[in-house]
């Protein structure tokens, strides 16, 4: 189907589309490891970095990857605005659920600065091939602060370098989340 009720229809379809197999992958915000295990379950070699700033984030993605047989990934205790500090390969793609880790403190929550900071960064490890996806959420503390500065941020990238689609859902009630799709122009 073309037009997708749910955003993880987005980051399923495009998983399941782009070459991934033997490439470098990175979920920016582990949260409880799903996007880590869909990217790892789509290819069969291939190594996945997962960042996060919460223990239980690390924690519970490790169990889950562990548990499904993957070991070809590195979990990192750290921000995703310091990407280029641990990875320097181009990457294939890289993946954004952005706000706050399910079932936990909603005071911890990516914020406008770093997640900016990040898309800058993977703006420059992302390959000619890759894509960059940001799911962005609304009704959390700061949420609409990160959404417009997603916008204003995206909205400037040079056309003739950046491809940007923004997807909303936009008949849905109850805040729906945005689906930001980047990819280099070739």
């Amino acid at each position: 189907m073309i037009v997708k009720s749910r955003y993880y229809e987005v980051i399923n379809e495009i998983i399941e589309k782009i070459d991934i197999d033997g490439k470098v992958c990175v979920d920016c915000t582990l949260g409880n490891g799903n996007d880590s295990l869909k990217i790892l379950s789509n290819m069969k070699d291939g190594f996945l970095y997962g960042f996060d700033i919460q223990q239980e984030a690390i924690e519970n993605s490790k169990k889950l990857l562990e548990k499904n047989g993957f070991s070809n990934f590195k979990l990192i205790k750290d921000s995703h605005s310091n990407l280029k500090k641990h990875i320097d390969t181009n990457v294939e793609l890289i993946v954004y659920n952005l706000g706050y880790l399910p079932k936990t403190d909603k005071n911890i929550i990516t914020k406008p600065d770093t997640t900016i900071a990040s898309i800058g960064e993977a703006l420059e490890l992302i390959s000619g091939s890759g894509v960059i996806i940001v799911v962005s959420y609304l009704g959390h503390k700061g949420s609409y602060g990160e959404r417009y500065a997603l916008d204003a941020y995206l909205s400037k990238l040079d056309q003739d370098k950046y491809l940007v689609e923004k997807r909303e859902f936009f008949n849905q009630v109850n805040t729906p989340p945005v689906v930001y799709l980047i990819k280099k122009r070739c």
